[in-house]
């Protein structure tokens, strides 16, 4: 017969998860921030190719907080997935507040849908991907 987890060690558990995924996204945007940023200075492009650059990035990012959270999950994908773009929206929310003091410059219904939403569709995508044995 299979043990039950009691509800607090399966809330840990989910919170571990989502942290997982968080910690994935934002390394994902970090990344890709630098690469883009590097590729942006040897390029010579103006600010308005930067901050698209910088919301692709936010939404490749999350796409893939969102399936690593899939992954981990292996169930509820949609919204194991919204909760991570909610997650690091507020997170990038935060940051940019305290250390560029922008936060009022973005829209941040638009970016807050854009990220909500490819996370996501990154988590039913996570959850929905064939294990290979």
């Amino acid at each position: 017969m299979r043990a039950h987890r009691s509800n607090r060690s399966r809330g840990v558990g989910i919170a571990v998860e989502q942290l997982a995924a968080l910690a994935a996204a934002a390394g994902m945007t970090m990344l890709l921030l630098c690469a883009m940023a590097f590729l942006l200075t040897k390029l010579d492009a103006g600010r308005s190719v930067f901050s698209a650059v910088s919301t692709g990035a936010l939404a490749i990012g999350a796409y893939f907080g969102g399936y690593v959270g899939g992954r981990r999950r292996k169930s509820r994908g949609l919204a194991m997935g919204a909760l991570t773009g909610l997650l690091i929206f507020l997170l990038i929310l935060v940051l940019s507040s305290i250390f560029v003091k922008t936060a009022e410059n973005f829209s941040p219904f638009a970016k807050l849908f854009m990220t909500v939403f490819a996370a996501a569709v990154g988590g039913a995508v996570g959850v929905n991907t064939q294990r290979t044995p």
